[in-house]
């Protein structure tokens, strides 16, 4: 059991308290016009008062990330530290989501586990080398990435920015388990394409949507047990889902067109080309035992890697070390979950996934974070840019 002082829990209490008041809802989701903002200028302006070089890197129209970076002279690599700045919708929690509240070992309100509390222990373990940098043989940068919970469009710009960094934590509610490897994902929509009709004579019509359910019907019966068969021994097997559906244009009118999109995990080592190809091949064969059902698939709109970093990366063996010495533990774990870990491992980037919180605990109406597993991941990133 680790000791945690009174002082480190009041510490955490109040930044993540502020931390969480700020609304920073995606705009992808509903309450989410005003974005990041908010979080970005906090995030900026406190690492400006402990003296960091910060500067904005913009990502989309109005939502920028943030990068404040922690110069030791002599340096020869640069540690990365990863939060991203914007939440899920506020609807489960409604108002109280904005309104932390301490309640025993714990502090709820949205993002207090995703993943402001990652970015609370981040920001504390920069405060302690600010204040003592004796030893210190690495840069650190802090960035603040705006779009996780979408479509990673901030950790993708950061990615491709032409910024050099050596090795890079993620921080994501990980049970301050050190994650080596996660699924990735791609997603798109498939279409089936009927006749339109008037409803009293549907038989002159092709109803899209009867074609749809006997596609989905199908897809369950012969596509699962396909996947099933695909396992990767830290994540498990790949999986799918279909997360929307759509068609028809009135009551009656006999629907000429229905769509599903579709999420499917990716294993490392599986491409979204190798995927489709495969679900394309189901698909097909489908279609021939059912004449009449015409099916077309889009192009993906969200396509993301997964990760497998190996234990003899740098930044493993440093992440193990500190989660040894501070926990007594460094179990090294899988995840089914993806994160902005896939765009840097894109671009070459030994990557982990690390923070406090259970990722269980993430986007629900009871949003919560361990008090003091966000103190101790403060003292694990710490230690981390210490050795690194």
């Amino acid at each position: 059991m680790i000791e945690i002082p009174a002082s480190s829990r009041d510490e955490v209490v109040c930044l993540l308290s502020e931390l969480v008041a700020i609304e920073s809802v995606n705009p992808h989701f509903p309450g989410g016009e005003r974005g990041e903002v908010a979080m970005g200028n906090y995030l900026a302006d406190r690492c400006a008062r402990l003296g960091l070089e910060v500067r904005r890197q913009p990502v989309l129209p109005g939502r920028a990330n943030v990068l404040a970076e922690l110069k030791v002279p002599g340096a020869q690599r640069t540690l990365l530290l990863d939060s991203h700045l914007d939440t899920v919708s506020l609807d489960q929690m409604g108002p109280a989501g904005l309104q932390p509240s301490v309640r025993g070992d714990v502090l709820t309100g949205r993002g207090s586990c995703d993943t402001k509390a990652s970015l609370a222990a981040m920001l504390l373990a920069l405060e302690r080398l600010v204040a003592d940098p004796a030893g210190l043989r690495c840069n650190v940068l802090l960035l603040g990435s705006v779009d996780e919970e979408y479509l990673m469009r901030g950790a993708e710009t950061f990615a491709h920015s032409g910024i050099h960094v050596d090795g890079a934590i993620v921080g994501e509610p990980t049970n301050l388990e050190v994650v080596v490897a996660h699924k990735g994902f791609v997603r798109w929509c498939t279409h089936t394409i009927g006749r339109a009709a008037h409803s009293s004579n549907p038989e002159v019509g092709n109803n899209a949507i009867y074609h749809m359910t006997d596609l989905i019907t199908a897809l369950r019966a012969e596509y699962e047990p396909l996947l099933a068969k695909h396992v990767h021994p830290l994540v498990g097997p790949a999986t799918w889902s279909i997360g929307r559906i759509s068609g028809g244009a009135a009551v009656n009118i006999v629907p000429e067109h229905c769509t599903i999109e579709i999420d499917r995990r990716l294993l490392p080592g599986e491409t979204s080309e190798s995927v489709l190809a495969e679900f394309d091949t189901v698909v097909a064969a489908i279609q021939q035992r059912h004449p009449g059902m015409v099916v077309k698939r889009d192009a993906p709109f969200g396509d993301v890697l997964a990760i497998d970093t190996p234990a003899t990366a740098a930044i493993v063996r440093a992440l193990a070390s500190a989660s040894e010495a501070i926990r007594g533990t460094a179990k090294l774990v899988g995840v089914s979950y993806g994160t902005n870990a896939s765009k840097f491992v894109e671009a070459g980037i030994d990557c982990v996934v690390f923070g406090p919180g259970d990722v269980r605990q993430a986007h629900t109406a009871d949003e919560f974070i361990a008090i003091d597993q966000v103190a101790t991941a403060a003292r694990i990133y710490e230690a981390v840019a210490r050795s690194f």
